[in-house]
């Protein structure tokens, strides 16, 4: 997909900063980015997300529980 060469360098984002509350997408920080990126609504930036996760261009770190690109923003 066209997106992922850019998605690829996605700094370091929150996707849960307000744990341990409910999960809420508006909140997420990841998803802020994508549509912001992309012009996009919330639920096509979260199908991006999905999809850019299971394709192993997003990756989350299990110790600081951030997401970030592949190639780009991690610590």
């Amino acid at each position: 997909m066209h997106l992922w060469p850019e998605l690829a360098y996605m700094p370091v984002l929150n996707h849960w900063p307000d744990r341990p509350e409910p999960f809420t997408p508006e909140r997420s920080q990841v998803l802020a980015w994508i549509q912001d990126r992309y012009h996009c609504d919330l639920h096509v930036a979260h199908k991006i997300f999905d999809s850019a996760r299971n394709k192993g261009v997003l990756v989350f770190d299990p110790e600081t529980r951030i997401w970030s690109g592949k190639k780009g923003g991690r610590r």
